[in-house]
């Protein structure tokens, strides 16, 4: 049975905005509200800003809050086309997408590849359009766009009373095109939150304080495995955290529905996990934090499904595997693939 002492995980958000004006002063409130909500790290995706020189100084508020980590990222788009994540940078970017896309030094992330919504009454889209590109993953749970997509003035006071019970499942949509992209080469899943911080019109009507960072960041997270800890030198863990995150090795879930810390899922030994590439006649261990309902998938097929609390799978076909599980028939943990490679006795490819 796999030691989960090997591998050290730690939870935390991704595509976090806030106000740049107030940029000094909220990036320690934003750490101050991730410790309160129990994260290990926070990274930040700011909207390009036009005048870039007057908020030049943001990237130094990155660091170490006490034990949290504030990673700046930034998300850049094409008239509101296209948003892309990207995390790595020192400052803001004066590339263009394209250009950022050939760049093999950050992480660059698709956010909301299917992002719409009519929430007053005109209908904004901001779908990704670059599929052929070379991005490192897609958001495939997104708070923001799939909590706004069924919400509309009329309908607002009852969706607000009912967040976060109401935080959406991905859309098929988005799957299906995550599966068809892992058929083709490596594309790696998060879940974001796409939080913004409310006007304060927004806030005066936030009585339950639903949408205040601290409760927000109770709802979707990323739990990233790491092979060796972190040392609380801030450079070097933000690289650690940055190579997991494009190696895939993460899952992500709604923990507002039950705390999924310690889910895994990888070879049984710990020789390898999601996000890495196995063999045939591998035994796969899937355990869960308790008791669910849980579905193998292959290639974005169902192979398995049942409750369970800890199962161990031997691997008999080539392909692409992740896991889903359900906590009250919802939603709950999405790992990222494990890839087996190499085929037994010449079967063909399904």
């Amino acid at each position: 049975m796999v030691e989960m002492s090997i591998y050290n995980e730690i939870c935390g958000v991704i595509h976090v905005h806030f106000p740049l004006k107030k940029g000094k002063y909220y990036i320690p409130f934003i750490a101050n509200e991730g410790k309160k909500a129990g994260l290990d790290f926070v990274i930040l995706t700011s909207h390009t800003p036009k005048k870039k020189w007057k908020y030049r100084d943001l990237f130094k508020f990155e660091g170490y809050y006490d034990d949290l980590l504030i990673i700046k990222g930034e998300e850049i788009d094409e008239r509101k086309k296209n948003h892309l994540i990207i995390i790595g940078e020192k400052k803001w970017t004066n590339e263009t997408i394209e250009r950022i896309l050939k760049r093999e030094d950050l992480v660059k992330l698709v956010a909301h590849p299917y992002g719409k919504h009519r929430l007053f009454f005109v209908k904004k889209n901001y779908s990704w359009k670059r599929w052929k590109e070379n991005f490192d993953g897609i958001e495939v749970w997104s708070l923001l766009f799939q909590w706004a997509d069924k919400t509309r003035i009329y309908n607002v006071p009852v969706r607000y009373l009912k967040f976060p019970y109401n935080v959406d499942v991905p859309e098929k949509i988005i799957l299906e095109k995550w599966d068809k992209l892992n058929s083709e080469r490596k594309v790696i899943g998060f879940a974001g939150l796409d939080i913004h911080s409310l006007p304060f019109y927004f806030r005066v009507f936030d009585f339950r304080r639903s949408f205040r960072y601290k409760n927000v960041f109770k709802t979707l997270r990323n739990h990233i495995y790491l092979k060796e800890k972190l040392t609380g030198d801030f450079q070097i863990d933000k690289e650690k955290v940055l190579n997991a995150i494009r190696n895939g090795n993460l899952f992500f879930a709604n923990d507002f529905l039950n705390d999924s810390c310690g889910f895994y899922f990888g070879e049984k030994y710990g020789k390898y996990l999601s996000g890495e590439e196995g063999k045939i006649g591998d035994i796969i261990l899937i355990r869960n934090p308790v008791s669910a309902k849980t579905k193998l998938l292959r290639n974005g097929r169902v192979i398995e499904e049942g409750t369970i609390k800890e199962k161990e799978i031997k691997i008999e076909k080539e392909g692409n595997y992740r896991v889903e599980v359900y906590w009250n028939d919802k939603n709950w943990i999405f790992s990222n693939y494990i890839y087996i490679k190499g085929e037994k006795n010449g079967e063909e490819k399904i």
